[in-house]
């Protein structure tokens, strides 16, 4: 079994915030936190329920993979959702799709 790194899991979910602009405030609100409690979870202070760890990761459009161990899943519903919806449209909008994500992976990839 792997041992939980509080420290990176919480820089993880600070990254995540940052990313989506948000501030601990905003965030400590929408999960029903306090900015206190946001704080430690973000240091690797203190740990969190797992009512906590679902709020953080609906909030952040995250996967609990994701935050608990740095691994994103082999799967994920929301990117096989928007695929069979581009599927519908034809193979012309799938191929189209297929090279918008790859670029926009390889301009990531230089940020």
């Amino acid at each position: 079994m792997k041992n939980i790194d509080y420290a990176a899991m919480g820089g993880r979910i600070r990254s995540a915030r940052q990313a989506l602009g948000l501030s601990q405030s905003e965030l400590a609100e929408r999960c029903s936190l306090s900015i206190s409690f946001l704080g430690h979870i973000e240091r690797g202070t203190r740990k969190m329920s797992l009512e906590t760890l679902v709020a953080i990761c609906d909030t952040l459009n995250l996967s609990a993979d994701y935050l608990l161990q740095d691994e994103l899943p082999g799967s994920d519903a929301v990117i096989g959702n928007i695929i069979a919806s581009v599927k519908k449209q034809g193979p012309y909008q799938y191929e189209r799709y297929l090279t918008i994500i790859k670029a926009l992976a390889e301009i990531s990839d230089k940020l």
